[in-house]
């Protein structure tokens, strides 16, 4: 499906902490360290030469094999960027029973985890832009990644199209626009029987509202599929965490070593 580009953060500030109080960063560094550059400009009122300084500080401890040369260009840039965008503060989506017996009515299931995902971006858009109408614009391909789908592209057409036919979204008129519009959006507000806080698999969070067996990662909160009982983490902070530990060990051997000598 390619590079999955919706990377939706509902609590910036919240997320930006996180990371700060991580031992590691995650995967997307350079998305990362954007996010806390604006943290420390709008909340810790940093200047840029202070942004900057303490990011080379985070790399030096949270990155493996930072060498600043590499990256001194690119820190620079994102410390005197940070006071352009301030940072989003959303608990979570409302998501209310009349929206869910709409998509509980449609018989596809696929469709049924497609229809949620729309649902929660467009509300999402909805809060971040009061003018935007229930409008989204993603490619077919990332939105399908978010509902947890597999669709070849044939597929992925045929199912957008089930869904303006059976009147969930209109399409732009315009040519090569992929612009949807989601008309299924409550807008009698009735009760919410769902908050989504986390965008990273929508699709799951359907499932899990349908009551599927699901995990979230007890280092970065995605959910996940369970796999086995004791199941704690996700594939990738498996790995990070284990490094962390052989870290931490060896650390704690150069210790004794030296006290002993």
């Amino acid at each position: 499906m390619g590079v999955f580009k919706i990377n939706i953060i509902l609590n910036e500030e919240k997320y930006a902490v996180d990371l700060l109080n991580q031992v590691s960063l995650n995967k997307k560094v350079y998305n990362d360290l954007n996010l806390i550059a604006r943290y420390l400009y709008h909340n810790q009122s940093l200047k840029d030469s202070e942004i900057y300084n303490e990011l080379v500080n985070i790399m030096e401890n949270k990155y493996a094999n930072f060498i600043i040369s590499k990256w001194q260009n690119s820190l620079l840039k994102i410390s005197k960027d940070a006071k352009k965008k301030s940072l989003i503060v959303i608990d979570y989506i409302p998501i209310t029973v009349n929206e869910l017996d709409t998509i509980n009515n449609i018989e596809s299931k696929p469709i049924k985890r497609v229809a949620f995902t729309l649902l929660c971006l467009a509300k999402y858009k909805n809060i971040v832009n009061p003018n935007n109408n229930n409008w989204i614009n993603y490619e077919f391909k990332d939105i399908f990644k978010a509902s947890n789908v597999t669709a070849t592209v044939k597929e992925q057409c045929n199912i957008i199209n089930e869904m303006k036919h059976l009147e969930l979204i209109k399409m732009n008129n315009l040519v090569n626009n992929l612009s949807l519009n989601i008309c299924y959006i409550d807008k009698e507000n009735s009760n919410t029987v769902l908050q989504i806080n986390d965008f990273r698999n929508l699709g799951y969070e359907y499932l899990l509202y349908c009551g599927e067996k699901f995990i979230r990662c007890k280092r970065c909160n995605i959910l996940v599929k369970k796999r086995g009982k004791t199941d704690k983490y996700c594939k990738e902070c498996v790995l990070i965490t284990e490094r962390e530990k052989t870290n931490e060990r060896v650390k704690k051997h150069r210790t004794l070593k030296c006290n002993a000598s």
